[in-house]
């Protein structure tokens, strides 16, 4: 006797009898439940060019200090000061009265020019660039011949922006200190400027592994606590439909968090930074034990753009027309077909993210603030000695 259809009957009755959300619910146990990412929100508290200088006199032997004063002093004997006039013109303060000589004194078309207009209508003065074997950054592939060696990794890398740069006299800092002019526009914009966000999502942010590194540009400014640091844990709100976008893809392994090479974009409003564009973009970080995120961005970037913000701003302790020079000098990347002359160069920048509310517009929460440095590596006792803090 065939029970096959009897069998079919029952089972129409039980399925017309059980509610649906009963069925539902014994369905899903019968399937293994998907892996819960985690995701992480920061948002980025400090950035600057990084600087290295543990030994001065072993990066620049020759001791100049290929400052504002003196490109004044030369610009001074430039229009023929002798240089005991120059000097003393510097010490009394009097060097107003020659201010407009010695900003006119390139020439374009056989006629006076502003010299940080056209710095490429000056000579260059062959500032000092370092010699020294250190500094940070990340191999991008760059000429063997003319790498240095990062202090952390002790792998060779690319970072001729530091060579160009290093014996300039806003350069001699090192963190909490940023270079003059990035740490005067940085702490005087963030107050109006938008912030720049970071998520960090993963399967298990506790282990190494797999992730994925969102940077967005914020709608709002970085807020500042009581003592004028920036805040942590407040809430930011990704603006959306942005040019600044970026999704990178990367991985902790032995605790310290890297990316695959690519281009990114983020738009700014801050004087120094209007944006940050890198190609072939390298990072590294590690983190703090209250989970704030310490590392270095790499990769190529315009150095016409970056040496802009020292031309454009004289009052900024450098050698701004040395510094146009040197950049152009050891641009690394990206030559003119019809000059050969580069159009960029290999650089590197230190930042801080501190941990924060991510949001939509709708006040949906992206991501959460994690004061733990979960399975990245934390810093070590030296490192945490020069915290990366914004005064």
């Amino acid at each position: 006797m065939d029970l096959m259809p009897s069998r079919r009957r029952a089972l129409r009755m039980l399925f017309r009898r059980v509610p649906a959300c009963a069925l539902f619910a014994t369905l899903l146990c019968l399937v293994a439940p998907p892996s819960m990412a985690e995701t992480r929100g920061y948002v980025i508290s400090w950035f600057a060019t990084a600087t290295d200088i543990p030994d001065y006199k072993a990066d620049c032997p020759l001791g100049h200090l290929d400052g504002q004063t003196e490109m004044i002093e030369r610009e001074l004997r430039g229009i023929g000061l002798s240089q005991q006039e120059a000097v003393k013109a510097i010490a009394d303060d009097t060097v107003g009265k020659y201010a407009s000589r010695i900003f006119t004194n390139a020439r374009v078309n056989g006629k006076p020019a502003p010299i940080l207009n056209y710095p490429e209508a000056t000579a260059d003065p062959n500032i000092e660039t370092v010699t020294g074997q250190y500094a940070y950054g990340f191999d991008l592939g760059g000429n063997p011949q003319n790498k240095f060696i990062d202090p952390e990794t002790h792998q060779k890398i690319d970072n001729q922006l530091w060579r160009a740069v290093g014996c300039t006299e806003s350069f001699h800092e090192a963190p909490p200190g940023k270079p003059y002019p990035e740490e005067l526009s940085w702490n005087l914009m963030i107050d109006s400027a938008p912030a720049w966000t970071l998520q960090l999502s993963g399967k298990d942010l506790s282990h190494d592994g797999p992730v994925t590194i969102t940077l967005d540009r914020a709608t709002q400014h970085l807020e500042r606590d009581a003592n004028g640091n920036v805040l942590a844990d407040d809430s930011y709100v990704i603006e959306s439909h942005s040019r600044s976008h970026n999704v990178l893809q990367g991985e902790i392994r032995d605790g310290i968090l890297t990316i695959t090479p690519k281009d990114i974009y983020l738009e700014g409003e801050l004087p120094f930074y209007p944006e940050i564009a890198l190609r072939s973009a390298h990072m590294r970080f590690k983190a703090e034990s209250n989970g704030t995120l310490v590392g270095y961005w790499g990769g190529y970037l315009d150095w016409r753009r970056y040496v802009y913000m020292y031309t454009g701003r004289p009052s900024n302790g450098a050698d701004s027309i040395g510094m146009y020079h040197a950049l152009k000098r050891f641009a690394d990347f990206g030559p003119d077909p019809k000059t050969g002359q580069n159009h960029y160069i290999s650089g590197t920048f230190r930042m801080e993210a501190l941990p924060a509310y991510l949001t939509r517009l709708d006040g949906s929460v992206v991501a959460p603030p994690v004061h733990n440095a979960g399975g990245l590596r934390q810093i070590e006792a030296a490192q945490a000695a020069v915290k990366i803090v914004t005064n």
